[in-house]
């Protein structure tokens, strides 16, 4: 009878509209960042920091940098796991290893998420970016009546960042961001498949219709400089809220809340190496009623320049909403590659229900 029931749910997990739940939905996702514990509101300028703090653009030594084709990829561990199950299937003759062990995917999240930038520029302290994002995940839970929870979220639109020095330690930057949503979200439980049967008419989007719509969002941020070691950082994203509007009011997808943040990072010389500290608290308007220990993040990022502005080669490590994470980062001149491991809390405090993952970044740039 489970053997049945797997079967039936099989296709479903791998449909084109998988995806989440009760973390907060954010434009970009930063593996670098995510590796040092989700640090990035006073961190050094890089090629993606005015992602998350545009006041560090004022920092940038370029007088004019071209970045092509920055890709970035997350995927959950419990969902590199089911691949790996699915590819071991040639080993299977009747595929029923997988069939039995597929109740272990019961209560898991199953989570991919894509981002491309395809063209970013850099004109002294100003900074155009053209990106397109997609986080999915889909949880199959088995209650009385087996049921399925998805959400996939598609944004794609344009970023422009602007930064001055307001003093020799003080820096200010702004971001508007122009942009589209796609938004789908649902639940479909096991008697709910029986209703695509032919001669039926039910479609996908009786149970999870599509919600889209244009927005227009904007950040703020903010980096002092005390000392040359130490620098604090404020940033506001999505100020006011990020709206979005659709012709039909039924259709418009959520809004994205504004997040504001602080947190500073202290930097160590060991040599020709750094050591960079961070520590910093998320949120702080904690709308959502979040355990604060899932607002406290603290990273280290140990790295060495040899050519550029930014670490060339280093690792990082941190504790994100109350788990380790750990990453490292190479820099090939024409290309540049991250990779991390980190956790999400999906339940109310951490240690409830852990969501590990892995993320990369592959990048490439031209400075002059």
């Amino acid at each position: 009878m489970r053997i049945a029931r797997s079967t039936l749910l099989l296709p479903l997990l791998y449909s084109s509209c998988p995806a989440g739940a009760a973390e907060r939905e954010a434009v970009f996702v930063s593996p670098r960042a995510a590796g040092r514990g989700d640090t990035y509101v006073a961190a050094f300028d890089s090629n993606e920091a005015t992602r998350f703090n545009p006041a560090t653009l004022a920092e940038s030594k370029s007088t004019f940098q071209l970045r092509f084709l920055q890709f970035d990829a997350v995927l959950g561990q419990n969902s590199f796991d089911t691949i790996s199950d699915l590819m071991k299937l040639s080993s299977v003759d009747d595929g029923l290893g997988f069939l039995r062990s597929f109740d272990d995917k019961f209560g898991k999240r199953q989570y991919l998420r894509g981002q491309l930038s395809t063209l970013a520029m850099r004109i002294k302290y100003f900074e155009f970016q053209l990106f397109g994002s997609n986080a999915s995940w889909l949880e199959l839970r088995d209650p009385t009546t087996p049921q399925a929870e998805f959400e996939s979220d598609t944004f794609a639109g344009a970023q422009f960042s602007l930064a001055m020095p307001l003093a020799p330690t003080l820096s200010l930057g702004a971001t508007f961001r122009p942009l589209y949503r796609m938004y789908i979200r649902g639940q479909m439980s096991f008697t709910d498949i029986v209703e695509f049967a032919p001669p039926s008419e039910t479609k996908f989007e009786d149970y999870a219709p599509l919600q889209s719509g244009l927005g227009y969002g904007g950040d703020l941020g903010l980096i002092w400089r005390p000392t040359p070691a130490l620098r604090l950082g404020l940033t506001i994203q999505n100020i006011g809220d990020t709206a979005f509007e659709n012709s039909d009011k039924t259709k418009v997808p959520p809004k994205l809340e504004s997040v504001v943040s602080s947190g500073g990072l202290y930097r160590l010389k060991y040599g020709a190496w750094d050591l960079d500290l961070s520590a910093e608290m998320h949120d702080l308007m904690n709308r959502q009623g979040l355990n604060l220990t899932r607002l406290l993040h603290m990273g280290a990022e140990l790295g060495r320049s040899f050519y550029s502005k930014d670490h060339d080669i280093g690792v990082t490590t941190g504790i994100r909403e109350g788990y380790l994470t750990a990453g490292a980062f190479v820099d090939a001149w024409a290309f540049r590659f991250d990779i991390s491991n980190y956790a999400v809390e999906l339940g109310e405090t951490p240690g409830q229900r852990m969501d590990r993952r892995w993320a990369a970044t592959l990048q490439s740039t031209m400075s002059f």
